[in-house]
């Protein structure tokens, strides 16, 4: 495990509290240091949720080492009187876990009557979304029972979860298309899933896994185990959506002939997925036409993130909002092969990394007119000037939004539309302000003699043109060396101010590596022109 300023994803132990917090009847004790409590912070801030975490430290320290006692039978007491949970789920630390103590005995000696599961996530050797989804396909195959399937059509949600990227949304999605089809939920796993609900899982006629990172293991199982059909393709963009809607509707009508169930599905029309009943399901196909997506389709994007979300809006902005895709990669090694595989023909190089700075180098050398990352992500693009949407964790709090902003299904490609829009149109915003001035929204400037004078239009402008002229060094004879020191004067910044600012680093670079080539120790006007037309821009 290696320490760092900033984690793509958090420890064992916050996966397993993800987990803990989505279950109800489920608590977690940590056998831990003192300190490591700092999950009850996290879910305060983000999830917005009003219940406290159900999750308990049970605090190792120097004297308990030293005189060979162990805290854990008393917390396992005191949280069972407390709060009743049904079953307790004990996880050491990663420092603890190197004490080498029997968790199991030490639970059992406890003398409580809850049920408990020692589940030792080794922090050495795996991290958050492998804790939880380990975890979670400990607890399906320890309670889903054997049972008849619902007598009408049904599915489980399996998947979302405390802390998922806009799961509360993409859960609204699912079940709003699902209604449509007059498609019951039976149960919905991990979130707000108690262990009744994890036993009849098996009643469904098919599962909806639709995300790489938690619950696809879980669902495997359930097919493997008791037959039941597993969807685990993920609805993000119009097209994916009325694929991921036949693969359903094939999916329950097998079900049905299975189990001797007089039901056929069938695709209603497509207005019944809108809001309104009688609109297009999503108005992309239409935006993508207009002369609104046109001005930036041809713009490029990098994509950064999980594996699920990565994938899924690479897709959609190449396919359908006809964005070249300039680069991408994750930070999920386990799922490395399958983002590789689905993004053959999309990108050459994958990059597979979890350290940011990594990430950071590879958007300064490519920068693209739009980064689509993890917060990460967001603020390597406010420190280069270019334009951010964040589409996968980690998020910060403004990405746990409460208005209904999903990813998945129709009304999700209408969001990341948007989002992209907005993006994009903003930088373009700021870069006509930067070229034009504020329109006269300046605060005017107030004189020492109590007058009022008028502010320039465009302080960026005028901030150069009072600048000390340059002085033009000597000619050269030939090519400069690489590093080289290179001079611009007022003209030429003037000039260089009119190009966009997520691209005006890059368009810098060139023209500085142009005049050293062909000798040019100071840029002008002139000499700008000419790279330009020289580089093709």
């Amino acid at each position: 495990m290696r320490l760092a300023y900033w984690m793509y994803e958090g420890t064992a132990h916050y996966g397993i509290a993800r987990l803990i917090n989505s279950l109800r009847g489920v608590h977690a004790v940590f056998h831990a240091p003192q300190g490591d409590d700092y999950i009850h912070g996290i879910f305060a801030m983000l999830e917005r949720a009003p219940d406290f975490p159900p999750v308990t430290t049970s605090v190792v320290d120097g004297r308990d080492l030293a005189q060979g006692t162990i805290r854990l039978p008393d917390t396992l007491r005191q949280i069972e009187a407390s709060y009743k949970p049904e079953l307790i789920v004990v996880t050491p630390s990663c420092s603890t876990i190197l004490l080498q103590e029997n968790l199991e005995v030490t639970a059992m000696v406890s003398g409580i009557d809850c049920e408990v599961i020692v589940y030792e996530a080794n922090p050495y050797r795996m991290q958050e979304h492998l804790a939880a989804d380990n975890l979670f396909t400990v607890l399906v195959k320890r309670y889903a029972e054997a049972t008849l399937i619902t007598e009408r059509p049904s599915v489980n949600i399996i998947g979302p979860a405390s802390l998922g990227f806009h799961a509360r949304h993409d859960l609204v999605s699912l079940r709003r298309m699902l209604n449509t089809l007059g498609v019951q939920v039976n149960v919905v796993a991990p979130w707000g899933a108690s262990l009744d609900d994890l036993r009849r899982l098996p009643a469904a006629w098919v599962n909806v896994a639709p995300y790489r990172e938690l619950g696809q293991k879980a669902a495997v199982h359930l097919e493997e185990r008791f037959g039941t059909l597993l969807l685990r393709d993920t609805p993000i963009g119009v097209q994916p959506t009325l694929r991921w809607l036949n693969q359903l509707i094939e999916m329950l009508n097998t079900a049905a002939v299975q189990h001797d169930k007089n039901v056929e599905i069938t695709l209603p029309p497509l207005t019944a997925f809108s809001l309104d009943g009688m609109s297009a399901p999503s108005m992309v196909p239409w935006f993508s036409r207009t002369a609104d997506m046109d001005s930036f389709s041809g713009k490029t994007a990098f994509m950064f993130g999980d594996a699920t979300h990565v994938v899924g809006v690479t897709k959609f902005l190449a396919d359908e909002l006809g964005m070249p895709i300039c680069g991408a990669g994750t930070y999920l090694r386990h799922e490395a092969d399958w983002v590789r595989e689905q993004l053959d023909g999309y990108v050459d190089d994958l990059l597979v990394t979890d350290e940011f700075q990594t990430v950071a180098r590879r958007i300064e050398e490519l920068r693209p007119e739009v980064v689509c990352g993890t917060q990460m992500e967001r603020h390597t693009a406010r420190k280069l000037d270019l334009n951010c949407m964040v589409i996968a964790p980690p998020t910060h709090i403004e990405n746990h939004l409460l208005s209904y902003r999903p990813f998945l299904g129709f009304d999700g490609a209408d969001v990341i539309a948007d989002e992209v829009s907005t993006t994009a149109t903003l930088g373009m915003e700021k870069h006509l302000i930067d070229l034009f001035g504020d329109a006269g929204l300046e605060a005017p400037v107030h004189s020492t003699n109590g007058h009022t004078a008028s502010a320039p239009t465009n302080g960026v402008a005028a901030a150069v043109a009072d600048a000390p002229p340059v002085a033009a060094p000597p000619a050269s004879s030939g090519p400069l060396a690489a590093d080289a020191p290179v001079q611009w004067d007022a003209d030429a910044e003037r000039l260089l101010k009119k190009i966009p600012f997520f691209v005006r680093a890059k368009a810098r670079a060139n023209v500085e590596k142009y005049a050293r080539e062909h000798g040019h120790s100071l840029i002008t006007a002139d000499i700008l022109n000419t790279a330009r037309e020289h580089i093709g821009g």
